[in-house]
């Protein structure tokens, strides 16, 4: 986790299983009030935990006005949050509300 003036990047542990949860979690709630960026170009495992996180996470930082952008979400990612159902644009570009 890295926080440059007001903004915090996360870079997403290429496995996101059941054991990368808490570490995840503890970095979001450390961002709370930030613009964050999340870099998720290298995820190529991800639990269905993970992603119900990061979207409760997108939500949130939407509802308290402030920025939450998925940085190169890997393919992997992207076909995960597909097979679920997620909002495409929840993974892609800034991440906005449509």
């Amino acid at each position: 986790m890295t926080d440059i003036s007001g903004i915090t990047v996360l870079r997403l542990r290429p496995s996101l299983d059941l054991t990368a949860i808490d570490e995840l979690l503890r970095d979001l709630k450390k961002a709370r009030n930030t613009a964050v960026v999340i870099e998720a170009g290298e995820v190529s495992r991800v639990s269905t935990i993970a992603l119900q996180a990061l979207l409760s996470a997108w939500v949130t930082w939407k509802s308290d006005g402030h920025d939450f952008h998925v940085a190169s979400a890997s393919s992997t990612l992207l076909e995960a949050a597909n097979l679920l159902g997620l909002p495409p644009h929840f993974l892609q570009g800034e991440g906005l509300f449509p």
